[in-house]
């Protein structure tokens, strides 16, 4: 290889490699998330399909946990949150001022107890 073709080929790699930074560190820090687990406040077994809602003054996101009670929500602006569990059966509960932050995922495990028979 020519020492001309080996400064371009480097040239261009470095050029490159600037670029790639250069744009990862425009695109860093702009959105958060949550994620976490529901279970069942009495047992401690995972909650399955509970609705978790995210929200703030600034958005509101709703989810659907997994077979393992798991859930996440990305994508949300940096603010600070109430998030709630439902499902039927269960007393719905609510946290309040959970923040999210920027280039982060919070963790936040929620336990919902069940509901009291009807007498």
């Amino acid at each position: 290889m020519s020492t001309s073709l080996f400064r371009r080929s480097l040239g261009a790699l470095v050029l490159s490699s600037s670029l790639i930074l250069a744009t990862g560190a425009a695109m860093a820090g702009t959105l958060g998330g949550v994620a976490g687990t529901v279970t069942d406040a009495k047992t401690g077994a995972p909650v399955s399909g509970a609705m978790v809602r995210i929200e703030s003054g600034s958005q509101v996101v709703t989810v659907t946990t997994d077979s393992k009670g798991h859930y996440i929500a990305m994508s949300l602006q940096p603010d600070d949150y109430t998030i709630s569990a439902s499902k039927a059966g269960y007393q719905e509960i609510a946290v309040h001022d959970e923040s999210v932050e920027a280039d982060q995922t919070q963790q936040y495990d929620l336990q919902i107890a069940p509901s009291e028979p009807a007498q």
